[in-house]
């Protein structure tokens, strides 16, 4: 096999702890990577900035057989390796601060769609992860896919609001892509793989999910975007990292309002102060979106009354707006409990809503 360059930036990649900035370096010293397979130590060293730990592991993997062997086994797992020096690497990536010069993938990375990032807080409330879902779909009726980091909360019902209306969506990971972390999230991973949407990562195969790849791959999801969302966010959140990488790359940021009194809108509606856009409905993205794409019409979402009757639609129409408690939904629709309890039930059977902790519903 003869080794090509895009060869030894996949080696690099596996080594660990080799940055865009240090491969620079390397390429400043050596001209070419091929030249590592022989170089002497010392020389290696110095390029490295004298990391003893990072040179002494490329040492000790520098060999054809290794580069051979680990190209041998991503292409055994189906998994894509595309470098930086390659043509359909993403133009949008290459821009940012320390772009990854190898990505993993599975699926089909498509840039040619408008792609919003939504993004917040692991242990979203009822209220966040029902708006995630919705703006998700609402977004996915405009023909706009999202990307997200597969995690808990926010991240998972964008991801599901997308997929629910069968429009692209990217996942993040902030470990090797042969496992998805959460584990609890590997349905939803293949549910993306099914729907001609695409996992990625910087970090090669076997990678653990350390606690520290998952601030860094943010700049992955900010730099692949065409505008970051927070949905949900603490003072502290880590998705706020998000707006960091979004403002760096020169990214819209726009951020939904929440309650004054809850933790998990201090972070949000501090951003709301400071100046980002707030979002109230969909259209506020894609007001900011028309500057760059061109877009139609959206599909109309009131057809979804046509399956249900009266009742149902009347019920529907309460909930579908914010999570709600079933005592809300008797008051609001002047129906008798009695009768809202079997609407309830059947309007979950055909899959319209579903039941939240502490008699809450809203809509699937």
């Amino acid at each position: 096999m003869m080794l090509k360059e895009r060869d030894f930036l996949i080696w690099l990649s596996h080594i660990g702890g080799i940055s865009f900035k240090l491969l620079n370096n390397l390429y400043d010293y050596f001209g070419c990577l091929e030249e590592l397979l022989t170089a002497k130590e010392s020389h290696i060293s110095i390029a490295l900035n004298n990391n003893r730990i990072i040179t002494n592991r490329l040492i000790k993997n520098r060999s054809k057989q290794y580069i051979e062997e680990i190209i041998h086994q991503c292409n055994e797992k189906g998994i894509q390796a595309l470098t930086i020096s390659d043509s359909d690497y993403p133009e949008k990536l290459k821009g940012i601060y320390d772009p990854p010069y190898v990505i993993y993938l599975k699926g089909k990375l498509d840039m040619t769609y408008p792609i919003v990032a939504i993004v917040g807080a692991r242990k979203a409330t009822p209220y966040g992860k029902w708006a995630a879902f919705s703006f998700a779909r609402q977004l996915a009726q405009w023909k706009v896919g999202t990307i997200s980091g597969l995690a808990y909360g926010i991240d998972t019902e964008a991801h599901r609001g997308t997929l629910a209306d069968k429009q692209y969506t990217i996942g993040v990971l902030g470990c090797g892509i042969d496992q998805c972390y959460p584990v609890s999230n590997t349905n939803l991973m293949v549910e993306i793989l099914e729907n001609n949407g695409c996992i990625l990562s910087e970090y090669p195969p076997g990678t653990p999910p350390l606690k520290y790849h998952f601030p860094a791959r943010n700049r992955i999801i900010s730099g692949l975007s065409d505008g970051v969302f927070i949905v949900e966010a603490a003072k502290k959140s880590g998705a706020l990292i998000t707006v960091d990488f979004a403002i760096d790359h020169g990214k819209d940021v726009f951020v939904l309002p929440g309650n004054i009194n809850s933790n998990l809108s201090k972070g949000t509606n501090s951003l709301i102060k400071d100046g980002a856009k707030m979002v109230l409905e969909v259209e506020d993205i894609i007001e900011d979106l028309k500057k760059t794409f061109n877009f139609i019409s959206k599909k109309d979402n009131e057809i979804i009354n046509v399956s249900l009757s009266n009742k149902e639609a009347k019920i529907y129409n309460i909930i579908k707006h914010e999570p709600i408690h079933i005592d809300y939904i008797v008051h609001k629709s002047g129906i008798k409990i009695n009768e809202v309890n079997p609407i309830l039930t059947v309007l979950e059977l055909k899959g319209f809503i579903c039941q939240l902790p502490g008699k809450m519903y809203t809509v699937v």
